[in-house]
């Protein structure tokens, strides 16, 4: 694995420090000692902003005899504090590209505008520090503070068709104001493009089994147990209340959606898709929350019984093997994350920026309260 510049660790310890309501605060932002009532973003331990006359401004972990006692609060400051940067700016400095060796026109780099950020989203077998999105196109952005991604993750993200920059962030200097941080990590900081098929098509092969040995029997029964649950679901029809429910409140166009890994459910996608916004829409609907997590939703569908148990329970190997060999194939919760992501296309959902979670859209809300109304007012006699 490739390394960036320099490990991120100077004689000024942290600059940012994480508030009671979860937002991060910068060292110049914060009164002095405990008053800043901070902890680390690492190891949650509790902070004291010193801002002396004779050092450089930082956090210190309160009560430890070595202030750097926890060794990843810098890297994870530094590296959450630039996906939540982009989130909110959703701008960013790309760099040229130049391919086959200046063969045929290349990108001139420039600022590319988005419509939205979505954080640590899962794609597959990877998980993206950010997708960039602007219309129906994503770019994938990569930050990197220790670590570069390495082949293996740049050949999945060629396998995805998608294209992909890395941002250096490790050889910043830390005693940066907040305001210089935030335009060297936007526009100044080392860039490199891990991958764009607009102009290496065809140059990236799919992942494939290293050795090129065939794959081992299990998971050819796993194949197999997969191809058969597809068959199944696709002879099922929709079966549950809640699909009943969402196609009266208008929403039929919302569930239903073909996604990867329907095997992976005992009913058809109708009933586990209606189930899940039913629910939401039912809690919003009643001064509840409007937000969709995978995790939840998941809970829902595995207290039904909707869940095959052995798709539900495979090993990050399995996983990985299973989309290779079949790219119908995704994990429960990726089908889930797929289906959200579909309905935030077609203006349903919003996506909040954090990892795998979606609220309803106030249109979609009003909508369907409407839809409720004159369904009582037709129910009056």
């Amino acid at each position: 694995m490739r390394e960036c510049a320099t490990p991120l660790r100077t004689s000024d310890g942290l600059l940012f420090g994480e508030r009671p309501d979860g937002t991060l605060a910068h060292i110049s932002e914060v009164p002095s000692g405990l008053a800043c009532r901070c902890r680390c973003p690492g190891c949650s331990a509790l902070l004291v902003a010193r801002k002396g006359e004779h050092l450089s401004h930082h956090f210190g972990h309160h009560r430890a005899a070595d202030e750097r006692a926890c060794q990843t609060g810098p890297e994870t400051a530094l590296h959450r504090f630039a996906k939540e940067l982009l989130a909110r700016q959703l701008a960013l400095v790309l760099p040229p590209l130049q391919p086959d060796g200046g063969r045929q026109a290349g990108y001139a780099g420039g600022c590319f505008r988005f419509d939205t950020a979505l954080l640590e989203q899962r794609l597959g077998s990877i998980i993206p520090d950010v997708i960039a999105r602007r219309g129906d196109r994503d770019l994938l952005v990569e930050f990197c503070v220790t670590n570069a991604c390495d082949a293996a993750k740049i050949e999945k993200i060629a396998s995805l068709g998608l294209a992909a920059v890395e941002i250096d962030l490790s050889g910043l200097e830390m005693g940066r104001s907040r305001q210089e941080l935030e335009h060297a990590i936007l526009t100044e900081a080392p860039r490199r493009w891990l991958h764009n098929p607009k102009f290496y098509a065809g140059s990236a092969e799919p992942a494939t089994n290293p050795s090129g040995s065939t794959l081992p029997r299990s998971i050819h029964a796993l194949q197999r147990a997969y191809l058969a649950a597809c068959s199944e679901v696709g002879t099922i029809g929709s079966r549950s209340l809640a699909y009943d429910r969402v196609a009266a409140d208008g929403l039929s166009h919302a569930v239903g959606v073909e996604v990867p890994g329907q095997g992976c459910f005992r009913v058809a996608p109708h009933d586990w898709q209606a189930v899940i916004l039913g629910y939401v829409l039912d809690r919003a609907l009643t001064g509840g929350s409007t937000f969709i997590t995978t995790k939840t939703a998941l809970q829902q569908i595995r207290e039904r019984g909707w869940l095959r148990a052995r798709f539900s329970r495979l090993s990050a190997g399995e996983v990985e093997a299973l989309q290779a060999a079949l790219p119908s194939f995704a994990p429960p919760d990726a089908s889930i994350a797929a289906w959200a992501m579909i309905l935030s296309r077609r203006g349903i959902l919003v996506p909040t920026g954090m990892r795998e979670q979606w609220l309803v859209r106030r249109e979609a809300l009003q909508q369907v309260r409407e839809a409720r109304h004159r369904g009582l007012d037709q129910a009056e006699p």
